[in-house]
């Protein structure tokens, strides 16, 4: 176990950029949050296809080592004042998975698809209540990859390729911006977003404000309103991200924190929670995968019935992890490990495209960073003369009236990020996190387990097999498992479909020592990149 003493810190996120503007800042004397501002900035510029300075939003947690305490700011997306929960048509099709659509997908794609976008205001606040540098440093890596060009990673290059007909169809502007003389680019060939780079430099020199205000916000709003959307000015102006607790348990003798609702660690949680009554690190891959499995049957349900913004469900954390609700919980789990049933879907949603970014700096602060466009390049709109591609914050709710998780005038919607941070008896343990849509609350199972329970090393808990279901049979098992390990599930009495891959690549760094020795780890599947030093 190759546990590293840090003079500066760690940094481990999904693109070589990313990584390397976060450890600039370290090298610059900041700290974690500093790192994974800068990282998170010049990650929505070179990995576009998933996140983007207009996604839609973000969570991030941080742990303070002075305080040894742990805060959560919340930059999830809004849904524009207009809005409303009737605002898609919604036809029966039961052909499909979900049983319905909306015509043409207006509520994924497009203008009506685009809520307030978070990631500016999330985070500069972040940088403003708990960084050292300015954020016009903190900024400049992004900046010049938007001027100077960048290399988009394989990924990204196969996601331009494969939306490049209809953009140019569709979405002309987004195809201005992203294809070269009116084509994908090709391995090794880079990109630039020069209105996007001045559209950075405008927020360096007049912060959060110079975006949801003024001249950027008109422009976006206008633009949008014209192509057919409700976002105004008004709704840009009126935006806040906001500093809150984040959610925790204890697990193993680990405080365990993830971000609120309408994040997705709470689900983790209750996954946890339920498997703790078993000796997990005795269990063989099959023994535990069935565990899971389960607990994932009893636990999205819950999830796709009842969550969504916090402010109008009323749910309560504490009721939600407590031994009594366990208990309920554990009584479901308990029947289907006997006998598995088929489950069911309560919500399908096939989008997944999300960035973590994980820091650490040698005083032993860490932060854990999720951000995103929703699905692959969000709503696809691009404003021209701001160099913004929009996520979709929209298109995370139910279009459906009536429940948890419609649309409604500023409402924030359910989604699935997940980041995480444990710590053991107040000292700094861990920072992790993965993208892939609904995947990412399953696969924080996979890896606080990982950590926890096996006491693997960061990369090996990433590199561990993966398993998903967000309530229903089949189970997708990554192939790596092994054929054995399918078989054994199979005869269980699982359906299952073995996968080349279950969600995008996490990242993660694990710490000893109070914090001054690092153990980064960067997922196999993807092509991200460890900064430490």
């Amino acid at each position: 176990m190759n546990l590293h003493k840090r003079d500066y810190g760690t940094v481990a996120g999904p693109h070589p950029r990313t990584a390397q503007a976060g450890f600039e800042m370290l090298l610059a004397g900041g700290n974690a949050v500093d790192a994974a501002v800068a990282a998170a900035f010049a990650e929505g510029v070179v990995e576009p296809s998933h996140n983007g300075i207009a996604g839609y939003g973000g969570c991030v947690l941080i742990y303070r080592s002075k305080t040894q305490d742990v805060i959560a700011i919340d930059y999830n997306s809004a849904a524009p004042a207009a809005a409303s929960e009737k605002m898609f048509t919604i036809e029966d099709a039961p052909e499909t998975v979900a049983g319905y659509r909306v015509p043409g997908r207006v509520n994924v794609h497009g203008p009506l698809s685009i809520g307030v976008p978070g990631v500016v205001g999330g985070l500069c606040l972040a940088l403003e209540a708990f960084g050292t540098l300015p954020l016009a440093d903190v900024l400049r890596p992004a900046i010049n990859s938007a001027r100077h060009g960048y290399a988009p990673n394989g990924a990204n290059r196969g996601g331009i390729a494969g939306n490049a007909e209809r953009w140019k169809r569709d979405f002309p502007e987004t195809a201005r911006v992203f294809l070269k003389n009116g084509r994908p680019p090709k391995k090794g060939e880079t990109l630039t977003n020069p209105e996007l780079a001045r559209t950075l430099e405008a927020v360096a020199e007049g912060g959060h404000s110079a975006f949801y205000e003024g001249t950027i916000a008109e422009t976006i709003a206008n633009h949008i309103q014209k192509l057919g959307g409700c976002l105004t000015a008004d709704d840009l102006k009126n935006y806040r991200p906001f500093i809150t607790a984040p959610y925790q348990i204890e697990y193993r003798g680990y405080s365990v924190y993830t971000a609120p609702l309408g994040a997705g660690g709470l689900t983790t949680l209750q996954m946890l929670r339920l498997v703790e009554a078993f000796d997990v690190a005795e269990m063989s891959v099959t023994e535990r995968f069935h565990l899971f499995a389960e607990a994932m049957k009893v636990c999205w349900p819950e999830r796709l019935r009842r969550f969504g913004d916090p402010k109008v469900v009323g749910i309560d954390i504490e009721t939600e992890v407590s031994d009594r609700f366990t208990a309920t919980l554990s009584e479901k789990l308990k029947a289907g490990l006997k006998s598995p049933q088929p489950g069911e879907v309560v919500y399908h949603e096939p989008m997944n495209c999300t960035s973590h970014i994980s820091t650490a700096d040698a005083e032993g602060n860490m932060v854990s960073l999720t951000q995103t466009h929703g699905g692959g390049f969000g709503s696809m709109v691009t404003v021209p003369g701001t160099g913004l591609l929009f996520g979709h914050g929209v298109g995370r709710f139910d279009p459906r009236p009536g429940l948890a998780n419609s649309v409604g005038p500023g409402k924030r919607p359910l989604h699935n990020m997940a980041p995480f941070l444990a710590t053991r008896d107040g000292m700094p343990f861990a920072t992790y996190g993965i993208p892939g849509g609904r995947t990412i609350p399953n696969n924080q199972l996979n890896i606080s387990i990982n950590l926890m329970d096996l006491q693997v090393s960061m990369q090996e808990a990433l590199d561990a097999p993966r398993f998903h279901s967000d309530g229903a049979e089949p189970i997708q098992i990554e192939s790596r498992a092994g054929e054995q390990v399918l078989l054994e599930m199979r005869e269980l009495g699982h359906e299952i479909t073995a996968s080349a891959g279950i969600g995008g690549p996490g990242h993660g760094v694990r710490l000893w020592n109070e914090g001054t020795r690092h153990d980064g780890g960067t997922d196999p599947r993807g092509e991200g990149k460890v900064m430490a030093k």
